[in-house]
């Protein structure tokens, strides 16, 4: 059976024999609930401090009774705790209205609810009666529909209206209660003199939060895995293109690098350790829907440039769109998804519409952003000296002169500068090349949305405008985008809807190029410029470095025309039956479709433009995904135990294509990329390509069982099909089980005043890791052309060799976890011990030279990673004063290693890495200082090290049959090499990954003031100097002329023998040197990442018009510092050519209508 009939097979719409056979009986099951005489039922519940309306719903289901009640007749009901054992129905319900507002009656088979008749008030009493009129609001000034208010002491009660409005009869100085589900009560003094304005609290109550865990939600105390949550209003979005820019830091465990400033760039997100070759980003899901990872920037050629773009697909989503965002991160939690879920799970939930009356909201920033510390290279007299000093040093190299050998100088040709003294000091200095790449970006955003809710229609409808200028020039990034949501039910039992996400962006590329013809963009071209030249000639030319005449001019760069527009799609859809009570049947469809079209032209402006006479291509790329999700969801009370159960299927075909096109040679450069066929370049390039359709197929299930309140347990399956893998590989099942047990409920540790929550958590589950593109399968490469009889015919050759036997990575985890909460509280937090085994590494490895092929696809072993998190909140201080202060801070810490090799990889690793220790550790050689001959003698193992050059220790050699020795040999060679970037390094030179990760967020506020400062940072993270390949002085300053950077002035030389960078010379010994750990550096840093200051507008301001209801202004600046001692530009940014970080000071504005 070939391919395509296996990707067929496993399209079709087929339910396994055993799946047909429990789902008949997972319905029957629970439809005989249906069937229970109510005569025969008595009552057994355990209650705690649950709504009236969820007493009543379970008193309705043991009776078997049908219910009548008013929804309003609930308003000011309070909480309920019941213990029932065995009751009748009508002692059940005397118990549950007992100091209730509401009574009832029993007619036939129907409870009836009803408000409780009033007592009567005398006259002298009504005649001190008085209207006490007021609002309600929350704390951002939005008023609040359905509060309850009552007068303490009586049995007075009303309700706010849609607009947060009430009105009550109550003598003058009477105390007023008002209450709402969600809002700490508060009590207030009536007066009929001028309006009452109330603002009610939201319930700090942490544990009863609703977390997302996957096709289902949880409140944060039953949860069993390691989950961590992000509320989107505690980070400031005003200069985020993408929502997880801003997490970093955010939650313990979630590793957030952003290696480039350049508007629209994305992030790197890591979810605990990585220990795989494989890619490891999580799986990030919207509403529910799993977000295609093809869609992208197109791909390029190479031929036509290629520009380095870092822009990231999440931007599609508005971040001030979002509510909140769960990450799941054991595999426990993340189990559920399967074969997608190594890299952790990101569940983002955006914003609904919220009860009452419609309320509009509009958002605006302007931020104004400059380049952080950058890169300082030599200015025009600067450069011209060390010129003549660096060809001057080749000059007494060549001859062996001075410290390079003992000829007499006067037996020798005089050396000539390339600049006289006179030429130096009369030279006109030129702005630094980097300087004029430079300029003051500006962000602007604007968000305007409109949600509300009513019976059973809820609705969300969104805009939202984002202009980004970067601070690199002829760099942008703009953005259009909308949201609608919308929720109707239909009957009592049907619910259905449609979330539908829309953006369209345009990003301007000019600037940041690093393919064949744009040779490391416009930062590449201004590092190497000469400034002993003008940017402009009188001309209006841009000159070029007559030394080295294949670097555009950076200026000339502004003359580029690069564009990318791109347009997304997502929309789902959903129905819901309520089958009976406890039992949910759910239907959703989505498809998330994408296209991005880049176009750019080369004018003849430009180096390589000119050189082909204008030089264009269009390049477009589509990406499309559907996915097809089915679920059965059931819940039930099974007396002090509450179960629930889920069974689902899931169908999702991804799709990607593009073309690719391009030619040179126009006859003018006025019609850009608009007409192709201008151009008659011998060679036009034209070029297209469709992936292979990825095909997933899967059946899940989870079962949930709490009881008491106390212990839970859950359990989840999922089996994967994928149409990528080999034939006899296709499946995968990756289980998950968990438990948890709150202590905190028990009486022993209830006797414990200070101890308020107490959880411990345990778990074990296997996810798997698929992200090996086709590397299953055999594949030929189009791009051979051939020679007969003189002519180029195009042609294919054997690319890549099928392994039939490569099969999914699987990754296993142990997690254990600590919940808890003390002082009422006040100081929460949570502990997590997580141990990672993965199985079956994807790797590739090197084959035979005498193969065509060179690289085979494998699975290459097994690796495990270990760490901890901590997550602590404190509340400071709370209400004192008016004053409120609250504290978040986590902290990780992991390591990785190998624990075995598969015999294939064991082949071909280099003789001098260990088979076992840590993973992905990098090798090189370690130093021992700069050789200087005044001071020290030559080491015998380096005969011929150049005066300057790095001293290479010999730590190590090899023995007649190739095997590590342990004891220096006398010589330089690969033996010497031990590993520098690793967690355990018995050298202690190097990490590529931080031992530690942290980040700290406080939040103050004080009556209408509120302050945050938000910092992170990374601890024990060793990285290479960002500027090492400043070491070749001589090729790039004294050969080609390029300018360097300003630390060269810092080399030894003859005239600066105490030099702390190494020669500029071109060494017997730089290819070790280069490899050393001299390059090596402390990369610890922690960074202040954003300060934000508001103010509320108070509400006597507001009332004294209709329109505005809350107002709140705030400043902010983000990346205002960072404390490091790492010498290079920025310890995230470790590209020598990357766009520049940026610090952004903003002014907002939030207003709500």
């Amino acid at each position: 059976m070939n391919f395509n009939q296996q990707a067929q097979n496993l399209c079709r719409w087929t339910m396994p024999s055993s799946v047909k056979k429990v789902v008949p009986a997972f319905l029957l099951l629970f439809s005989s609930q249906l069937h229970v005489t109510a005569n025969a039922q008595r009552i057994s519940l355990n209650l705690n401090k649950v709504t009236f309306r969820e007493a009543v719903e379970s008193i309705k289901k043991q009776s078997g009774y049908e219910l009548v009640l008013v929804q309003t007749h609930l308003g000011d009901t309070h909480p309920v705790s019941l213990n029932l054992q065995n009751k009748g129905l009508r002692e059940s319900l005397e118990a549950l209205t007992r100091d209730q507002p509401v009574g009832y009656e029993i007619k036939g088979n129907t409870i009836v609810l009803h408000r409780k008749k009033q007592p009567a008030v005398n006259a002298e009493q009504n005649q001190q009666q008085e209207t006490i009129k007021g609002k309600v609001l929350d704390a951002s000034g939005s008023p609040l529909s359905g509060v309850t208010i009552k007068v303490k002491g009586s049995a007075k009660v009303t309700q706010t209206d849609n607009a947060g409005n009430f009105s009550i009869e109550a003598k003058d100085g009477a105390i007023l209660v008002i209450s709402s589900v969600g809002f700490s009560t508060s009590e207030v003094v009536a007066t009929s003199q001028s309006p009452l304005t109330v603002n009610l609290k939201k319930e700090d109550n942490a544990l009863n939060e609703v977390v997302v865990v996957g096709y289902g939600t949880q409140k944060r105390k039953s949860l069993t895995g390691a989950v961590a949550s992000v509320k989107m209003s505690d980070v400031n979005n005003a200069t985020n293109t993408n929502f997880a820019q801003g997490l970093a830091g955010r939650a313990a465990g979630v590793n957030v690098v952003q290696t480039s400033g350049q508007p629209g760039a994305g992030v790197s997100v890591q979810i605990r350790s990585n220990a795989s070759f494989a890619s490891m980003g999580p799986l990030y899901i919207v509403d529910g829907v799993i977000i295609n990872d093809d869609a992208g920037e197109p791909t390029t050629n190479t031929r036509y440039g290629s520009g380095g773009v870092n822009r990231s697909p999440l931007n599609f989503i508005n971040p001030n769109d979002i509510e909140n965002i769960d990450i799941l991160k054991d595999a426990s939690a993340t189990a559920i998804y399967g074969a997608r879920a190594a890299g952790g799970v990101v569940l983002i939930t955006t914003k609904k519409g919220k009860q009452g009356l419609p309320t509009i909201q509009y958002d605006f920033s302007h931020a104004v952003q400059k380049s952080l510390k950058y890169y300082d290279i030599l200015g025009t007299k600067d450069y011209m000296t060390e010129r003549n000093r660096i060809l001057r040093e080749k000059w007494m190299l060549d001859n062996k002169i001075g410290p390079y050998g003992n000829v007499d100088p006067n037996s020798v040709g005089a050396f000539v500068p390339k600049y006289t003294q006179d030429q130096i000091d009369k030279q006109t200095v030129y702005p630094s090349a980097i300087d004029a790449i430079m300029r003051t970006g500006n962000t602007q955003q604007h968000n305007l949305s409109m949600s509300g809710s009513s019976n059973k229609t809820n609705y969300y409808v969104s805009g939202n405008y984002m202009n980004q200028e970067g601070v690199l020039r002829n760099s942008d990034y703009s953005r259009y985008s909308g949201k609608f949501n919308l929720d109707q039910g239909i009957g009592e039992n049907i619910k259905v809807g449609v979330n539908v996400i829309a953006t369209g962006s345009k990003a301007n590329n000019g600037s940041m190029g690093d393919g064949v013809y744009e040779n490391s963009g416009m930062i590449g071209a201004a590092f190497y410029y000469p400034p002993t030249m003008p940017f402009q000639d009188e001309q209006g030319n841009y000159p070029i470095n007559p030394d080295y005449q294949n670097t555009p001019n950076p200026m000339s760069f502004l003359t580029i025309t690069d564009l990318t527009k791109s347009n997304r799609w997502l929309t789902s859809a959903f129905a819901e039956w309520k089958i009976f009570e406890g039992l949910t049947a759910k239907a959703s469809f989505s498809y998330d479709q994408s296209t991005a079209k880049r176009s750019l032209y080369y004018p003849r402006t430009f180096l390589y433009g000119a050189r082909a006479e204008g030089m264009a291509g269009v390049f477009e790329t589509n990406a499309s995904s559907q996915l097809r999700e089915y679920t059965l969801n059931y819940a039930k009370d099974i007396g002090k135990g509450h179960l629930t159960a889920l069974l689902g299927h899931s169908y999702q075909i991804s799709e990607h294509d593009g073309l690719n096109t391009g030619n040179d040679h126009f006859p003018t450069d006025n019609f850009l990329y608009y007409n192709l066929g201008l151009g008659t370049a011998q060679r036009p390039y034209l070029g297209s390509f469709k992936d292979a359709n990825r095909i997933w197929k899967s059946y899940f299930a989870r079962v949930v069982y709490e009881y008491d309140g106390k212990y839970i347990l859950s359990g989840t399956v999922r089996k994967d099909g994928a149409s990528h893998f080999a034939a006899n590989k296709k499946w995968g099942t990756f289980p998950g089980i968990s438990a948890a047990w709150v202590v905190s409920e028990e009486e022993f540790i209830k006797a414990i005043p200070a101890i308020s929550f107490l959880k411990l958590r345990a778990g074990y589950g296997a996810v798997g890791n698929s992200a090996i593109g086709g590397s299953a399968f055999e594949y030929y490469d189009n791009n051979s052309p051939y020679v007969i009889g003189g002519v180029n015919l195009p042609g294919v050759k054997l690319s890549q060799i099928s392994n039939p036997n490569l099969t999914w990575e699987t990754q296993t985890e142990f997690n254990l976890g600590l919940d808890f909460g003390f002082v009422k509280g006040r100081i929460s937090g949570s502990f997590d011990y997580f141990n990672r085994q993965f199985t079956d590494l994807l790797s590739t490895i090197n084959l035979n030279s005498d193969y065509v092929v060179r690289e085979a696809s494998i699975n290459a072993g097994k690796t495990r990673s270990q760490g901890w998190e901590v997550n602590l909140q404190t509340k400071n201080f709370v209400q004192q004063d008016g004053f409120n202060w609250n504290t978040t801070i986590n902290f990780s810490h992991y390591k990785n290693y190998w624990v075995s090799r598969a015999p294939e990889a064991l082949k071909s690793l280099p003789r001098y890495e260990a088979e076992k220790g840590n993973f992905n550790a990098g090798y090189g050689y370690l130093s021992d200082g700069i050789y200087n001959p005044a001071t020290m003698s030559a080491p015998s193992w380096m005969p011929g090290i150049l005066p300057g050059e790095i001293i290479i220790k010999d730590v190590n050699g090899y023995d007649d049959n190739g095997n590590l020795t342990g004891k220096p040999d006398g010589k330089l060679s690969t033996a010497d090499m031990v590993q520098l970037h690793t967690n355990n390094d018995p050298t202690g030179n190097g990490r590529p990954v931080p031992n530690y990760s942290f980040g700290m967020n406080n939040q103050f506020s004080y009556k209408n003031f509120d302050l945050s400062v938000y910092v992170y940072g990374l601890i024990q993270k060793k990285i290479n100097r960002d500027y090492s390949n400043n070491s070749d002085v001589y090729a790039k300053l004294g050969a080609y002329g390029w300018n360097v950077l300003s630390v060269a002035k810092d080399r030894w030389a003859y005239d600066h023998t105490d030099g702390t960078m190494p020669t500029g010379l071109n060494g017997n010994y730089s290819s070790y040197a280069s490899s050393s750990d001299f390059w090596v550096e402390n990369g610890n840093f922690l960074r202040v990442r954003d300060i934000t200051l508001g103010y509320r507008l108070p509400l006597s301001l507001i009332q004294k018009q209709k329109t505005v209801k809350n107002m709140r202004v705030y400043l902010n600046v983000q990346n205002p510092f960072i404390i490091t001692n790492y010498r290079g530009v920025d310890p995230e940014l470790q590209n020598l050519y990357a766009y520049p970080m940026t610090r952004s000071f903003t002014v907002g504005a939030s207003v709500g209508f």
